[in-house]
């Protein structure tokens, strides 16, 4: 008994040094979840987690059981036709899904072979996707939207479980330190192995479907809510402005607003393009400019005039080859005025709703694609922007004219729009990572539900059915895969950080 203390004491010691190591080395992030697994362990030993009725799983993550809301569970799932075909859909939307995922990822292995890792400049702390861990994540919206996607996740599991006559013996939470890192159901877990394989592909698949639907009906409503705003200055600016170009000789500032080009009004980015096709290099034009808000959020007017460089010029300065700037469509007399990011006022709000924007001009086909794109567009906002929505500048060209708007007001309004960006976050974010083939992932049990199809079809018409043979086979096929891809997940992503 002694030496098995000791041996423990010894674990305990080690795992100290190694998360003060972590800490000073690399991120407090990691250090801090040493110590917790360290405190974890204590518990576990000493039965506290056993009077909480919780559990250590996957060594740093606590389960909290608890058997509320079961009635609730019980009254929501009496339609079962209705829920058994909910789930029928869901798991063909996640099959679909999770083809495009293991592209994805095979093509990423691919390149990181072929081309290697590029180093990331992002702090370690970024790899954990936590509201108060990670820098570039917000708190209290993002906070609230993730329980909310969490709850919905685990509900649909309990749904489809009911729906398909398994009892559920718990639901809960997963603690990462004092933050939910997830939630969970707990089916009986003997009817749900005895369970035939489409029902538990169903119950699999409900969760992560719900989340992706969740998010696709909050991106609708962000959508019909945008129709609510309305530009305070139409017309257009420039994110940078480049150096020694006509811009950047005319005094032009990043984020000031074009209203006019030679007199004729340009509200949108694309009006601008026509007025600067329509002029050659060398032309002299004015810009009527509106400038930052002074301290009263006032701005003045005032008109430049800019004398068009040659956009094959700047080109050329960019030691690019003639035959590169000709496959552009770039002609030698092309006007250039020499700045990045043009965009209209709106470009903030169109941000967020993709197809569904104020000036899209795009053929059907064009926006249905960017319907499927736009969720991985919206993933990718808080990244490119630092944890926001969209920029200070951005905002500042915007505000509620509509009904609703009128009656709410813009700054509540905009929380409205962020609460719901947040939960369309969290929502296409779960949703798309619990699709990734690994095991416990739910894309990880429905791979090995496919291959149990596919594997006892090939045994069949090998005239060699035997079902447990076929069960060890898929176990061994799926262990090896969800390995392999667990393994290339984890090797970019420490390349990244080497």
């Amino acid at each position: 008994m002694s030496d098995t203390r000791a041996a423990r004491d010894r674990r305990a010691l080690i795992l100290i040094f190694i998360s003060a190591f972590l800490a000073a080395q690399w991120h407090w992030a990691f250090g801090a979840l040493g110590l917790w697994v360290l405190i974890l362990s204590q518990f576990e030993r000493r039965g506290i987690l056993d009077k909480w009725n919780a559990t250590r799983v996957l060594g740093g993550l606590l389960m909290l059981r608890s058997n509320r809301g079961q009635e609730t569970i019980e009254k929501v799932a009496k339609p079962r036709a209705f829920w058994r075909l909910y789930g029928e859909v869901s798991m063909w939307t996640c099959f679909v899904v999770m083809i495009f995922i293991v592209l994805f990822l095979l093509l990423s292995f691919g390149s990181a072979l072929i081309y290697g890792v590029p180093k990331s400049d992002a702090p370690a702390s970024q790899l954990i996707v936590l509201p108060g861990i990670n820098p570039i994540i917000p708190f209290w919206w993002p906070a609230i939207a993730f329980v909310g996607a969490l709850v919905i996740h685990e509900f649909a599991h309990a749904l489809q479980a009911r729906a398909h006559g398994m009892r559920v013996r718990s639901v809960g939470l997963l603690m990462l330190g004092p933050f939910p890192a997830g939630a969970f159901v707990e089916p009986e877990f003997e009817e749900l192995t005895k369970a035939p394989r489409r029902e538990r592909a169903r119950l699999f698949a409900a969760a992560p479907a719900t989340n992706m639907y969740a998010g696709l009906l909050s991106w609708l409503l962000i959508c019909l809510l945008a129709s609510q705003f309305s530009v305070i200055n139409p017309g257009v600016h420039a994110n940078g402005i480049i150096e020694d170009t006509a811009a950047a000789d005319s005094g032009l500032q990043p984020w000031e607003i074009i209203t006019h080009f030679d007199g004729t009004p340009v509200p949108t980015a694309g009006e601008m393009t026509k007025q600067l096709d329509a002029h050659s290099a060398g032309d002299t034009v004015n810009l009527t400019v509106l400038s930052h808000p002074n301290e009263n959020q006032l701005r003045t007017e005032r008109v430049i005039s800019v004398t068009l460089s040659s956009k094959w010029d700047y080109l050329k300065s960019q030691n690019m080859t003639d035959s590169e700037i000709e496959s552009m469509g770039v002609d030698e007399d092309d006007a250039f005025l020499g700045v990045s990011g043009m965009s209209s006022g709106s470009s903030g709000i169109d941000r967020l709703v993709g197809p569904m924007a104020w000036e899209t001009d795009q053929p059907l086909y064009v926006d249905a694609l960017g319907v499927v794109v736009q969720p991985f567009v919206l993933i990718g906002i808080p990244i490119g922007f630092e944890g926001q929505i969209m920029t200070p500048q951005e905002m500042e060209f915007i505000e509620a004219d509509g009904w609703l708007g009128d009656i709410l007001g813009t700054t509540v309004l905009m929380a409205i729009i962020t609460l719901l960006f947040w939960f369309i976050w969290w929502n296409f974010g779960l949703g798309l990572a619990n699709l990734i083939p690994i095991i416990p992932f739910d894309g990880g049990h429905l791979m090995k539900d496919f291959l149990g199809v596919v594997v006892g079809g090939i045994h069949r018409f090998t005239r060699h059915p035997h079902a447990l043979k076929t069960e060890l086979t898929v176990s061994k096929i799926s262990s090896f895969s969800s390995l392999f891809l667990f393994m290339g997940l984890l090797l970019i992503i420490i390349a990244q950080q080497l």
